[in-house]
């Protein structure tokens, strides 16, 4: 994307000085025009006169035959409802001047008539600043000749980008609709293009011979991102910043130009406060997943007494770290397993260096605990209480800012802290608790996932509903985010060799928070999943209550996930789901997306057809056909479809031996599996499924032999459960219905079918 040269800058800025002398923070039309003039966008002929008095035939010489004349005014939004916009002849002067003065009139009349009577305009009338004479262009009014697009300031992403069509053509809006299309800038000539040729007016462009309109729009849409770009917050060394700027309509002329028609625009002072994309801060988080050194702050020493602070320690000993230190303000001791630990009475008084302090002491004693720290040793702390119901969010937060010494970071308040399974390097830390009775926080050599959460109990119901895969290496629960965001973290865990996948739910996004994470999103090279809460009015509410999250428009995330290649679920189900797959079958890059499956039962192999979406079917080759009829010696299972029911019938070495079949063919790039377990023939009951020659077994065998991205559908209740289990603790990505299965995989291989094509 080309940024704004000086000149261009220049202009614009002595249009927003103008309007901005005289009280005003939009932009009158005309003035519209001359922005979009000086990046290069075409704008009708126009002349804009204070007094009808000024029309001459000079003036309206090079009009044309017909003019468009409009009433300018800061008081009159709707001009057309109030008969401030009319058409009219140029052949004479007089009467242009005519229909000016009487147009002053009767909107002066009839915003009067709309307005309360204890209004000033009422009393007073509307300020008319003058008449905008502009050209008429001849254009077509069907759809697709008409294009909407502008951009508005949105608090957590910045400048957002509206593409949408305009025009009449019912019929083919009809067969052809698409939606307003949200983007953010910067995008460049190219990606603009791309863009264009997704559009379903590309067919119209097609049949009339006019496909020279796309790169018409694109044009428009990449020097609209650059005006974006440079008059957004934070934006240096911009002065002024557009709230919003929407050109309704651009117009495909008849004579080929692609001129604005009307526009709009809302500006103000660029200020020191403006949220710019925050850039993602690392530093210090090293010591909260791989701390030398950890203190717990707040651990009561009486055992019929609850603490919080002694679960906490309680996990941080399981992990087997002997830097462990406690503080409570009273002293005294704790038994934590069978070692007695003296409590220390604040952070001073430890005599071995401490990385990480864990504070699960009152929220109202958070600030000058962390002013103890300056000077310390300690880099990083975890708050977990939340915030004082005797200050608002926004006084704490403020608090908790000033009170911590420089080189400090926190997370928090108001949440779970963090987990990071030991390796040969990394000796473990768990913050999250839930004693073990509760919730096993396991990993194994082949968890590969990191979780960040700003909900603390999303955290403990993705480490129970994910235990037997046990793909969480480490989880954050970063809660209110006073210090640490979730754009840190993305950072902190995208350059961690031994993580592969990135799972985050978010509720809220800070101001500029948005845009940071788009950013770094786009420079990821490993999937990045996401749901987001607090989507609806309600939840929104719901989420500021208990997390002061700015939740923001729900469509603008979607779409800046969609644009930097994000895994966007839209049920938490749905979340759980992919995480699952991405994570179970990361290193298993698809060739393809020609899809096989083996069923048991023929409505799973209908409804699995059904979810297709990017994937499609494969076509069994001559060898794997001939394969399967020798394997099909009973003849009930069709084997001129990719999709085979081997029906109940098939124990576990058949329906093995169907599935590797399928899995050698060279035209079949991914398979699923679906399993009604419920079959007698099958060692799927906890006394069989861990035979050597159950189904678990042979799939998991298969699994290891062949690359292919596989994953199996188990369509049952608790009593199958250890044979799920097995399944998903050996590596293979398990669902509880067939849409699941396929729709994770179609994402899975979407996903990097296009970073391939990309690349």
């Amino acid at each position: 994307m080309a940024e704004l040269e000086a000149a261009a800058r220049a202009r614009i800025d002595a249009v927003i000085d103008a309007a901005c002398s005289e009280g005003r923070s939009g932009l009158f039309e005309h003035e519209v025009y001359a922005v979009l003039e000086a990046v290069g966008l075409a704008a009708p002929r126009f002349r804009f006169v204070r007094d009808p008095a000024e029309v001459d035939e000079r003036l309206l010489a090079g009009f044309g035959h017909t003019i468009v004349v409009k009433v300018v005014s800061a008081d009159v939004p709707h001009k057309s409802r109030v008969g401030g916009v009319r058409k009219v002849a140029t052949t004479d002067p007089l009467y242009v001047r005519f229909v000016l003065e009487r147009m002053r009139g009767e909107v002066t009349i009839r915003v009067a008539a709309e307005r309360p009577a204890a209004d000033p305009v009422s009393r007073e009338g509307p300020r008319i600043d003058g008449f905008l004479l502009i050209e008429n262009v001849p254009h077509t009014e069907a759809l697709g000749y008409e294009v909407l697009i502008g951009f508005r300031e949105d608090p957590a992403f910045g400048p957002v980008l509206t593409v949408s069509k305009g025009g009449d053509d019912a019929e083919f809006f009809a067969a052809h609709y698409d939606p307003a299309n949200l983007f953010l800038p910067p995008m460049g000539y190219e990606e603009a293009l791309a863009f264009t040729r997704t559009l379903h007016i590309r067919y119209k462009f097609e049949q009339t011979g006019h496909l020279e309109c796309l790169d018409l729009m694109a044009r428009a849409i990449e020097r609209l991102s650059s005006l974006a770009a440079a008059y957004s917050p934070g934006a240096r060394p911009a002065r002024w910043v557009f709230s919003s700027f929407e050109v309704n309509p651009f117009a495909i002329a008849r004579d080929g130009r692609f001129v604005a028609l009307d526009g709009l625009a809302e500006f103000r002072a660029a200020a020191a406060g403006d949220h710019a994309a925050q850039v993602p801060d690392v530093r210090s988080l090293d010591a909260f997943f791989r701390p030398k050194g950890v203190a717990v702050v707040g651990v009561s020493s009486v055992p019929e007494k609850y603490s919080l602070g002694r679960d906490i320690a309680e996990l941080i000993h399981d992990q087997h770290r002997d830097d462990l230190h406690l503080v409570n303000l009273r002293g005294g001791t704790v038994r934590l397993g069978r070692k007695q630990f003296p409590m220390h009475p604040d952070m001073s008084e430890l005599k071995h260096r401490v990385e990480l302090a864990v504070y699960a002491a009152p929220a109202q004693a958070a600030p000058e605990f962390l002013r103890s720290l300056a000077g310390g040793s300690v880099r990083a702390v975890v708050l977990i209480p939340g915030v004082p119901s005797s200050v608002g969010y926004a006084e704490y937060a403020r608090e908790i800012r000033d009170a911590t010494p420089p080189g400090v970071r926190v997370i928090g308040p108001n949440c779970m802290g963090v987990f990071h399974a030991p390796d040969g390097t990394v000796r473990g830390i768990n913050t999250l608790f839930i004693n073990r009775k509760r919730l096993e926080v396991a990993s194994s050599p082949r968890s590969n996932a990191a979780l960040l959460t700003q909900s603390g109990a999303l955290a403990v119901t993705a480490l129970d509903k994910l235990r037997n895969s046990r793909v969480f290496r480490a989880v954050a629960s970063f809660g209110n985010k006073v210090d640490v965001k979730a754009s840190d973290l993305l950072a902190w865990f995208a350059a961690d060799p031994k993580v592969d996948v990135v799972a985050l739910y978010l509720e809220g996004l800070d101001p500029g928070e948005g845009r940071s994470m788009f950013d770094q999103a786009r420079l990821m090279r490993k999937p990045l999943v996401v749901y987001k809460a607090g989507r609806t009015a309600a939840g929104a509410r719901s989420a500021a209550s208990h997390t002061a999250a700015l939740t923001g428009s729900y469509e603008v995330f979607r779409s800046a996930c969609r644009q930097a290649g994000i895994i966007l679920a839209e049920t938490i189900e749905e979340w759980y789901d992919l995480v699952r797959t991405f994570a179970l079958l990361a290193g298993r890059r698809p060739s393809g997306n020609r899809v096989a499956g083996v069923v048991n039962a023929g409505f799973e192999s209908t409804m699995g057809g059904d979810e297709l979406a990017g994937l499609a079917q494969a076509r069994l080759g001559e060898r794997t056909v001939a394969e399967l009829n020798e394997i099909n010696r009973s003849g009930l299972v069709d084997t001129s479809s990719p999709f085979l029911d081997v029906t109940p019938m098939a124990d576990d070495r058949l329906y093995a031996r169907f599935v590797e079949a399928i899995l050698r063919d060279e035209g079949v790039d991914c398979v699923f599996v679906a399993v009604v377990p419920h079959a007698v023939t099958l060692k799927t009951v906890p006394e069989t499924c861990h035979d050597p020659d159950s189904l678990a077994t042979l799939l998991l065998d298969l699994s290891r032999r062949y690359p292919k991205p596989m994953v199996v559908s188990v369509n049952a209740g608790r009593h199958y459960a250890d044979f799920v289990a097995m399944l998903e603790e050996g590596g293979l990505p398990v669902y509880e219905d067939i849409r699941s299965a396929v729709t994770s995989l179609d994402a899975f291989v979407a996903y990097h079918l296009k970073g391939r094509d990309a690349g």
